[in-house]
């Protein structure tokens, strides 16, 4: 949501936050330059601190940390050893194996995700990352090895707000978990599905070039797949403690278009006293239709 920049600031006064909000960015590596992090307004407010993952050596050594900003070369998982498979398109590369009896069906994806290289390498649990206390805000794209960081990161994810993973529908890698297996996992900690953020869909080989793209902006499918956001239980948010409620409402006040959402937690923020009528009001003024 874009908010006024001095609603932003009293917000930000009237909520202060005993400690920052803790991003972790599993795969962390930006490969478009107008790529921009959902999480990205959090940062520049001085509201977070990023802890970010990427094991792809070429893609960790494009990133810069700062005080607010540290990356890792660690490959998340659940602890025990994998094969990091590099390919062509650097978005692919994965612990799991292109299937090509799938890519060789999806326009592109054969060359998308042809293996250059492999890597032996040993994956982190995010619950044995001592120096990381919380996740509050989690965002993790790492071609099909989400299932085995979400078993890595069981005991920290049990107490994360808000979660945005990139979920499959097609399996374009050999033994890939598809959005099913993710949405069990993610509910079994305590997260409901909160919508897409963003859906890709790819044509199918065969369709002609000069057809390519207002068949992947038109048609109905093929979905490949979306980043879909998950929320803590919103039945619970009345129960959630001052600190994580007035979290969660910054994240999403900032980070997605969920006006609906961070007014109810908002107004949940009101019945505790942490935020005031008319700072509400301004909010409810701020997020209606433009005139």
């Amino acid at each position: 949501m874009r908010l006024p920049k001095d609603l932003v600031a009293d917000l930000i006064r009237a909520l202060p936050l005993a400690s920052p909000i803790e991003v972790v960015d599993v795969g962390a590596s930006t490969l478009s330059a107008s790529e921009t992090p959902p999480y990205e307004p959090l940062l520049s407010h001085g509201l977070a601190r990023l802890t970010g993952f990427e094991p792809n050596p070429a893609e960790f050594a494009k990133l810069q940390s700062t005080q607010t900003r540290r990356y890792l070369p660690d490959a998340i998982g659940d602890g025990g050893p994998a094969t990091l498979h590099l390919t062509r398109h650097p978005g692919f590369a994965s612990t799991l194996a292109p299937d090509p009896g799938v890519t060789g069906q999806i326009h592109s994806f054969t060359a998308l995700t042809e293996v250059t290289g492999r890597q032996l390498i040993q994956t982190t649990r995010l619950d044995d990352i001592t120096d990381l206390p919380r996740i509050d805000l989690l965002k993790i794209d790492i071609q099909g090895g989400e299932l085995a960081a979400f078993r890595g990161g069981s005991q920290k994810l049990s107490r994360v707000l808000c979660v945005q993973t990139e979920v499959a529908f097609v399996p374009i890698y050999r033994d890939q978990p598809l959005f099913a297996d993710q949405d069990a996992a993610l509910r079994a900690l305590g997260l409901r599905f909160f919508g897409f953020a963003s859906a890709h869909r790819f044509p199918f080989t065969g369709t002609p070039n000069d057809l390519y793209f207002a068949a992947k902006r038109h048609d109905i499918g093929q979905w490949i797949d979306a980043d879909a956001i998950y929320l803590t239980d919103f039945t619970r948010w009345e129960a959630l403690p001052e600190e994580e409620l007035a979290r969660l409402f910054f994240i999403l006040a900032m980070c997605y278009p969920a006006t609906s959402a961070t007014l109810r937690l908002a107004q949940g923020l009101v019945a505790k006293g942490a935020l005031s009528q008319d700072l509400y009001n301004r909010l409810l003024i701020a997020c209606g239709p433009t005139p």
